[in-house]
C-alpha cells in the first residue's frame, strides 16, 4: 500500500505543525476519545493554567542577573552574571528555573522570534519579589539584586515542535496501518469492533502521553505502563 500523502507531507516538512494538528484532529475525532482531542486542542490553542503541561513543554534554564554589595555611594557591582541559589529548597529552585510553554503552536512560533535577548537566548524575567529570597538563601544580607532572568537556548522551542510532529507521525502511521489510506481524513470505524477501537485508542494514548497518567472516561485512571503491558500481553 502506498504511504498516505498526509504522512509524507509531515515527514518531509511540507506542512507546518498547525496543519498537521488539524488533520490529526479530524481523524482522531472519529475515535471519540476526549483525552486525545484535548491534547490536540491544547497544542492548537494553548494549555490553560490549570492543565498540567507535558514534559516536553517545560525547560530549565540558567539564572542570570545583576547585583551589588555595599552602599549606593560605595559598592561593588556585578552585571549579567550567574546568580547562585545557595541553600534554596529544590521545589522553589525548580519553580524559578523552569520555563513553561503554554502557548499554542502558532503563538509559540512567534514567541521564539520575539523573546530572544541580545545573547540569542530566550529569557524569563524573574519578578523583583523573588530577589530578597535569593539573597537570603545565599546567606548574604549585603547582596542587593537589581535584575534577574532565566535564560534558555532558542532550540528548546524547536524541540517542542519536533516532539509534537514526531508523535503526530507515530499516530498517523498507526492509523494508516489500522484503517488504510488517510488522505480523505476519514476513518472507517465501522470496520472495527468496539474492543479493537479501544485497543487502537490505548495505543495512541501511549504515543501521546508517554509516561504520564491520564484519565480515561468515567474517572478511571490508567498509566502508560498499564497500557503497554496490556499491549505486550496481546502480542505474546
Amino acid at each position: 500500500m502506498a504511504r498516505s500523502k498526509i504522512i509524507q507531507d509531515l515527514a518531509n516538512s511540507k506542512v507546518d505543525t498547525m496543519t498537521a494538528l488539524k488533520r490529526a484532529k479530524v481523524l482522531l475525532s472519529e475515535l471519540g476519545n476526549s483525552e486525545l482531542l484535548n491534547w490536540i486542542n491544547y497544542e492548537i490553542t494553548g494549555y490553560p493554567s490549570e492543565v498540567i503541561l507535558p514534559d516536553y513543554r517545560i525547560e530549565h534554564g540558567n539564572l542570570i542577573g545583576s547585583y551589588f554589595k555595599g552602599s549606593m555611594a560605595s559598592h561593588m557591582k556585578w552585571t549579567n552574571v550567574s546568580l547562585p541559589l545557595g541553600k534554596m529548597p529544590d521545589d522553589i529552585k525548580k519553580m524559578i528555573l523552569s520555563v513553561q510553554f503554554r502557548e499554542g503552536v502558532d503563538a509559540l512560533k512567534k514567541l521564539s522570534k520575539s523573546s530572544v535577548d541580545g545573547s540569542g537566548q530566550l529569557k524569563k524575567v524573574i519578578p523583583a519579589d523573588f530577589f530578597p529570597a535569593i539573597a537570603t538563601y545565599n546567606e548574604d544580607p549585603y547582596m542587593m539584586i537589581t535584575s534577574a532572568k532565566v535564560l534558555i537556548g532558542p532550540q528548546c522551542i524547536q524541540n517542542v515542535f519536533s516532539v509534537i510532529e514526531n508523535r503526530l507521525l507515530d499516530i498517523l502511521i498507526l492509523l494508516e496501518k489500522e484503517f488504510g489510506n488517510l488522505d480523505e481524513l476519514d476513518l472507517d470505524v465501522s470496520s472495527k469492533t468496539p474492543e479493537e477501537l479501544q485497543d487502537i485508542t490505548n495505543k495512541i494514548i501511549v504515543i501521546v502521553y508517554n509516561d504520564h497518567s491520564v484519565n480515561i472516561g468515567d474517572g478511571n485512571k490508567i498509566t502508560r505502563s498499564d497500557i503497554a503491558s496490556s499491549i505486550k500481553n496481546k502480542l505474546d
